[in-house]
């Protein structure tokens, strides 16, 4: 088992709050991207960082 920095396990499920503050989203977009990607902290880390680089790109382009 993989551990972070903070000594928690990799794979061990997010909380959507936890997730929601640590990406800057919506609670509901965190329990969104957690039940589409599984328990998974890698997979959901990815997720969430394709996610806020969606969200700041289509920012950008109204913007123009």
């Amino acid at each position: 088992m993989a551990y972070t920095n903070g000594g928690i396990p990799q794979d061990d499920p997010y909380g959507a709050i936890y997730f929601a503050k640590k990406y800057g989203l919506t609670v509901r977009d965190a329990k969104f991207i957690i039940a589409a990607n599984g328990p998974s902290r890698r997979t959901c880390d990815a997720a969430a960082a394709a996610f806020v680089r969606n969200k700041a790109a289509r920012f950008r382009k109204w913007l123009r």
